[in-house]
């Protein structure tokens, strides 16, 4: 029984809707990412962040969790009040939290310290709700924010949930930041360009997705719906995913084979595609291998020249994105691309387009993300 899709919303750097995202995408201008001031060194950091006067709140990430919930929240309450359905359940996906909040204040008081603990950030979003949800924080790393669709779809099509709110939200943080720049990932660039032949790495952003998920009988106006799910852990490398992409041809079989398609059914793929040196053409090189029996060539969409890399909010962001093309029946462009890399133009059965397509009657999206510790997630997201 394939879930249903009921909302879907989200909010990015200089995008406040999954509507504005959709014609930034689009029709607007490529956004250029934030200079963020460097610690220990003169150079800045950039990144995807959000408006600067949300920057000056000290507890931003709580905030983005009221902001994400505020919409849906009398809807969340009434389910938990219909004795005919099950309590609700949300799934917080996050990397960071709000430990960059905390890593921004002052010396910690004894109420700051309560909102240091470990369980905060879940214990933040059932306070908001009045504890009329249960909640799963999910740690997947970066796969984190498409584990918790395919998680969605499982808690639902088993009975064991009637509504199950998918919400990841992400807030810079400089040990990310600094992460990235000591592995060598982290772009010194205007923008990221996934698939370009000049990119130069990733760029964190932030913001937040969210998602609900019911069971047909009560979807009163489904918007899609979840059709299969797969995920895997390549056991390769801490930071970096196996060259043989084992884990997203797990992944990926298992995703199509419980939506009961084929890989032509997928209009497109919603890539992970950060826009490092390795992982773009590592992961091109996979759809092409995995999509090879595919009479066509498959389009190969990364949204992160627009979003950034929201990391956990990602995978989340990123099923809005999906649920938005199937209802307008277009493939978004890679927005950022000035000259794709040659090796992956020459790819057989994957094509990486620029400019929006048509969906071309395809019913599906197939959307990937992969996480440190080699955690790698693939759903399926169908028409209603």
């Amino acid at each position: 029984m394939a879930s249903k899709i009921t909302y879907a919303e989200c909010r990015t750097s200089e995008c406040d809707s999954r509507d504005t995202l959709w014609k930034r995408m689009l029709f607007g201008d490529a956004i250029e990412a934030s200079r963020i001031p460097g610690i220990g060194h003169d150079s800045d950091y950039r990144a995807y962040a959000l408006a600067c006067e949300a920057q000056g709140d000290q507890y931003l990430f709580e905030s983005l969790l009221q902001e994400a919930l505020g919409p849906i929240r009398n809807r969340i309450v009434a389910a938990d009040e219909d004795v005919e359905r099950n309590r609700p359940v949300v799934l917080l996906s996050t990397v960071m939290g709000s430990r960059p909040d905390h890593d921004r204040s002052d010396p910690i008081s004894a109420a700051e310290g309560v909102r240091a603990a470990l369980d905060s950030d879940t214990a933040a979003v059932a306070t908001f709700l009045g504890g009329h949800v249960d909640v799963i924080g999910i740690g997947s790393g970066c796969a984190a924010g498409t584990t918790v669709i395919g998680l969605a779809q499982s808690l639902v099509s088993s009975g064991r949930a009637d509504m199950v709110i998918c919400l990841g939200a992400e807030v810079l943080s400089y040990e990310v930041l600094t992460l990235f720049l000591a592995l060598g990932g982290l772009s010194d660039d205007d923008m990221v360009r996934p698939f370009d032949a000049d990119r130069r790495g990733m760029m964190p952003g932030e913001g937040f997705g969210v998602v609900v998920v019911e069971p047909p009988e009560f979807a009163k106006a489904p918007l899609a719906s979840i059709a299969g799910y797969g995920e895997a852990c390549d056991g390769w490398n801490l930071v970096a995913p196996s060259p043989t992409a084992t884990g997203l041809s797990i992944a990926i079989t298992d995703a199509l084979a419980s939506a009961s398609i084929t890989v032509d059914d997928v209009g497109w793929i919603c890539a992970h595609g950060t826009g490092t040196r390795a992982n773009d053409a590592l992961e091109a090189s996979a759809y092409d291998r995995i999509f090879s029996a595919r009479h066509d060539r498959v389009p190969v969409v990364s949204i992160k020249g627009t979003t950034g890399h929201c990391q956990g909010a990602a995978g989340v962001i990123e099923t809005v994105v999906a649920v938005t093309s199937l209802r307008e029946g277009v493939v978004p462009p890679n927005k950022t691309i000035s000259t794709l890399e040659s090796g992956i133009e020459e790819l057989a059965h994957v094509q990486v387009p620029c400019s929006a397509v048509p969906l071309a009657g395809n019913n599906y999206v197939l959307s990937t993300s992969f996480g440190f510790g080699g955690s790698v997630a693939a759903v399926v997201i169908g028409a209603p």
